[in-house]
């Protein structure tokens, strides 16, 4: 693991003659399987305890000295991160496609001189350029103000003290640091992702863009507010026009293959989380559904509905899949369907005693479909 480090320019301690300002609560939401390392612990022994107790939630069956070597690994970082003026640090530690993957995230707060958010993010890049030149400097608008990410490599060594294999080991990972001025402060937050986890960069880099979106200040109450909202539901934003237009025509060819005549309810067009995304702790909208129906359709009608359209769109090359004694059906586009309708789902169902047909037409995921080296999305 490593911690951020400030530049020196950005880190120097407010002088004795610089006003006071209003300290802020700040407040950020992690996700539930992001755990918490004890770097506000009040004594070494409560952290010791509290450090050995996490380690021996997370490694349940490996060894005591395995999770005591473990804990001894993570403890010699404390001092470090102490001296990094560190508020906060976790693990994320997930199972993707039946292997572990992990990353580290660390939050700062420092002191500067600056009394200009622009000016101080300005120095701080030119300070970081000089130290990373190769790195890729952002200028980003998180809801909580303006920021700077750097994003790069970074490498560090496991001496064979701390090793699992009793030998040294070199690791090279991933980086972003984003650098948040505090409003109406002369401080700033330094947000750090690690991961050595390379084939997993896009999961772990969009978990930090979600976190970094969730930061707030104000009154306890407030942020306990924000954070109770953010939790609870997807944003409410309203997909474009192009998203609209795409559903629209997808859901024409779905009315044309089920060839049902009645009365149509519903058309709305709203923004969701995908399932994916749901299951990795992201709750921003990521995809949009337009849900309609068709009433007041004859039962012999209604009973060839679902047959002609899981076979008409069969032969465009959907996937099909056909459930509840063939009264419901999912269809999906991959690779074998149209590139125009790539990602595309659908899910219909027909209630023969009421005499309705009921669809759901799903775009494609907007994350899925990100650039790789995209930080926002």
């Amino acid at each position: 693991m490593s911690y951020p480090s400030a530049p020196a320019e950005a880190a120097a301690t407010t002088p004795p003659s610089a006003p006071k300002r209003t300290r802020l609560n700040i407040g950020w939401v992690m996700p539930p399987f992001v755990r918490e390392l004890p770097v506000d612990a009040p004594d070494y022994e409560t952290g010791a305890e509290q450090l050995y107790t996490l380690v021996t939630d997370l490694m349940p069956d490996r060894s005591d000295e395995d999770r005591f070597r473990f804990a001894l690994a993570l403890g010699s970082q404390m001092d470090l991160m102490l001296e990094a003026n560190v508020i906060y640090a976790g693990l994320c530690l997930l199972e993707v496609e039946g292997r572990p993957s992990g990353s580290t995230i660390v939050v700062s707060q420092i002191e500067h001189e600056s009394d200009d958010d622009e000016e101080l993010l300005r120095t701080t890049q030119e300070t970081l350029e000089r130290t990373h030149p190769d790195d890729d400097y952002q200028r980003v608008d998180l809801p909580c103000g303006p920021a700077l990410s750097r994003i790069g490599a970074s490498g560090f060594v496991i001496s064979a003290q701390w090793s699992p294999t009793g030998q040294e080991v070199a690791v090279q990972q991933s980086q972003i640091q984003v650098y948040i001025p505090l409003p109406g402060a002369r401080e700033m937050l330094i947000f750090a992702l690690d991961s050595p986890s390379s084939e997993d960069w896009d999961l772990h880099s969009e978990l930090f863009a979600e976190i970094l979106k969730t930061i707030d200040w104000g009154t306890d109450q407030e942020v306990e507010d924000y954070r109770a909202m953010r939790q609870s539901a997807p944003a409410a934003v309203e997909p474009t026009d192009g998203v609209k237009q795409e559903l629209y025509w997808h859901s024409s060819r779905l009315m044309d293959a089920v060839a049902l005549h009645g009365s149509m309810g519903g058309g709305q067009v709203t923004s969701v989380t995908c399932a994916e995304c749901w299951a990795k702790g992201l709750r921003s909208a990521c995809s949009a559904r337009h849900g309609w129906s068709i009433g007041s359709v004859m039962n012999g009608d209604l009973t060839l509905a679902l047959p002609r359209a899981v076979a008409a769109f069969a032969s465009r090359g959907w996937q099909t899949e056909t459930e509840s004694g063939g009264n419901h059906a999912r269809v999906w586009a991959e690779d074998e369907a149209p590139e125009q309708s790539a990602g595309y789902a659908f899910t219909a169902s027909v209630d023969i005693e009421a005499g309705t047909f009921t669809a759901e037409v799903t775009a494609p995921c907007t994350r899925a479909a990100a650039p790789t080296d995209s930080l926002f999305g």
